[in-house]
């Protein structure tokens, strides 16, 4: 076991309520003794340099628990040397000069959830403001490396091309854009999207001489063709709010009212105590689980994904999938349909840029 990003989930409260989100809101908070039982065992498994990584609900309600996290782990890095290197996610809504200072200090990755124009539709009215006027103050933090998640929804994509213009124009260089199943996407809805899409190639030709410096990196980035697989569990782990672990932060959201479930315990590692006491057993046991996460395993309508031509160079999340489909391994009709489109505008935007390089300059 090398694990190369560990998430820790602090709590699962959010002082937010927004629209789409897959998330099922509880008061636990991370026992500060589960939290630490869990650095000191996976320290020696973590890789040379390694991802620590804190995540909610809305982590900064419990921003103790993050200065405790690096303070026991710059401790234990005394004792064998590694590159830590450490990521918040969060709304944003809580972030002050006292914490930007301590994010600064630790050199974070800072993944600030802001949805443009869509803001106070999505996640909560009145936060558009605060947070574009937090966002000069991060970036002037040379240590902090910030990026953007923006989420839209069939009933907010129309924002999509004019909220990637103004997260741009803030100076952000680094963009994560996703898109939610919550409400479901129609047939006018997707056409929306790929007007929308259309319209943020064209922002992105007229405004970027370099590929290297479009801030939405996704777009640009060229995948190979293979199959591809969930590396939960492979080089990632999370613990959970309530001291449990998974292979990724995103099975516990998707379990929480599972417990029943068979698949619960196909894929929970169980609690720190006991993972600790028989860690190799269990670990095999269920990452072998885990192994059945890939795109030629999974299915769209009962049709089997393998047997699709594109299925080399797909990747769709199979608990982000889940979320809509409620199983795990089933992809449903809109996201496929989504997947695809999405895939397209992009071959379309990298042969228009490397087109746009290709014509001569005019001399006047």
């Amino acid at each position: 076991m090398e694990l190369s990003a560990f998430t820790v989930i602090l709590t699962d409260r959010c002082n937010f309520n927004c629209s789409y989100c897959y998330q099922k809101k509880g008061i636990r908070r991370l026992d500060i003794a589960a939290l630490t039982k869990s650095l000191r065992f996976f320290y020696p498994f973590f890789g040379k340099e390694f991802y620590l990584n804190f995540y909610g609900g809305e982590p900064l309600l419990a921003f103790e628990r993050i200065k405790q996290s690096v303070t026991y782990l710059e401790g234990l890095k005394r004792e064998r040397e590694k590159k830590i290197h450490y990521s918040l996610s969060t709304n944003g809504s809580l972030l002050d000069d006292h914490i930007l200072e301590f994010l600064d200090e630790h050199r974070f990755f800072l993944l600030l959830s802001f949805d443009g124009l869509a803001q106070d539709i999505a996640r909560k009215k009145g936060s558009f403001d605060f947070i574009v006027s937090i966002v000069p103050k991060i970036l002037k933090k040379q240590n902090i490396r910030l990026e953007t998640n923006s989420v839209f929804t069939s009933e907010t994509i129309g924002y999509l091309s004019k909220s990637i213009e103004l997260i741009a124009q803030m100076g952000v260089q680094n963009m994560n854009i996703g898109f939610s199943n919550r409400p479901r996407w129609t047939s006018s809805s997707l056409v929306r999207l790929r007007g929308e899409m259309a319209l943020a190639r064209k922002y992105f030709l007229s405004a970027y001489e370099r590929k290297t410096d479009i801030p939405w990196t996704d777009l640009t980035k060229e995948y190979k063709k293979t199959i591809y697989y969930c590396g939960a569990g492979r080089d990632q782990m999370a613990l959970a709010a309530d001291g449990t672990l998974w292979g990724c932060f995103l099975f516990p959201h998707y379990f929480k009212e599972r417990k029943r479930d068979e698949d619960y315990e196909k894929y929970c590692f169980g609690d720190v105590g006991s993972f600790i006491k028989n860690h190799k057993n269990i670990y095999q046991r269920i990452l072998a689980n885990y192994s059945f996460l890939r795109m030629d395993n999974f299915y769209v309508n009962g049709a089997p994904c393998v047997m699709c031509d594109e299925v080399e160079g797909c990747w769709i999340c199979p608990v982000s999938a889940a979320f809509s489909s409620r199983t795990l391994g089933r992809i449903s009709g809109e996201t496929c349909r989504m997947a695809k489109m999405l895939r397209t505008e992009k071959k379309f935007f990298l042969k228009e840029f490397e087109e746009k390089k290709a014509k001569p300059v005019s001399k006047i």
